[in-house]
């Protein structure tokens, strides 16, 4: 008996001995303080991340509610009406100028344009080498010619008497650029300049002035292209403006 209870109080001693030697990261009172140190941790930081989260929305909160964009439209708004109101002076400033000078235009700028107002009572006619109007009358002669003009070209000289049946003095080169045009193959001939015999009456005719109810002998003058072709004369509408079916051939040959 004696030998088996010094075997085992020997036993004792030895696991004793190997649990004081156990170091104490090993030991179960270090492991279950560590768990529960772990839990805690981990129990605080779920706990600081709800908070957090709380905190977020109450501060994100507040951001949308102050956001307010009514009045940002409001002002935006303004000043597109502003823009729209300026465009429409401006506009209307516009239209009015162009009213104004549209009107302008259409006033009577001469006696002659006086009467377009009025009644016409002859818009235009022309018969045996005579185009007369209400506000002129171009008799226009037989003396039709070649010439050279101040270039050396060959040109065309039609003579004419014109009389003059407004209030107004007028210039005949003028009054017959506006009322006569000559067409050879079916393109318009440009007046040219004279020399020689023919540029007293042909210069008279583009400066001087006819006074009302004055007649006056003139001449008009216009480059050629080719000396063989018939040329054509034409003449105006005042009333419309548009050329009339009577026209008047002129042989160069």
């Amino acid at each position: 008996m004696n030998r088996h209870n010094n075997n085992s109080n020997k036993n004792m001693t030895r696991e004793s001995f190997r649990r004081k030697r156990k170091p104490f990261y090993k030991r179960k009172p270090f492991i279950i303080s560590l768990i529960l140190i772990i839990i805690l941790i981990i129990g605080l930081l779920i706990f600081w991340k709800s908070t957090s989260s709380k905190d977020n929305t109450h501060t994100t909160q507040p951001s949308h509610k102050i956001e307010k964009v009514k009045p940002k439209k409001e002002t935006k708004k303004k000043v597109t009406k502003k823009k729209h109101v300026k465009k429409a002076k401006k506009q209307k400033a516009a239209d009015e100028i162009t009213a104004k000078q549209q009107e302008n235009d259409n006033k009577p700028k001469n006696d002659q344009q006086k009467k377009t107002t009025n009644q016409i009572k002859n818009a235009g006619t022309y018969t045996d080498l005579t185009y007369d109007t209400d506000w002129y009358t171009f008799e226009i002669s037989n003396d039709v010619k070649l010439v050279k003009d101040s270039n050396g070209d060959a040109a065309l000289l039609v003579k004419y008497n014109y009389t003059n049946k407004t209030q107004s003095n007028e210039i005949p080169q003028r009054v017959q650029n506006t009322a006569i045009m000559l067409k050879q193959d079916n393109q318009q001939l440009t007046a040219t300049t004279a020399s020689g015999e023919y540029s007293t009456i042909v210069n008279s005719s583009n400066n001087g002035l006819v006074q009302p109810n004055k007649s006056f002998d003139g001449a008009l003058l216009v480059k050629v292209k080719d000396t063989d072709s018939e040329v054509t004369m034409y003449f105006k509408n005042i009333q419309t403006n548009d050329w009339l079916d009577t026209t008047q051939p002129l042989k160069l040959k």
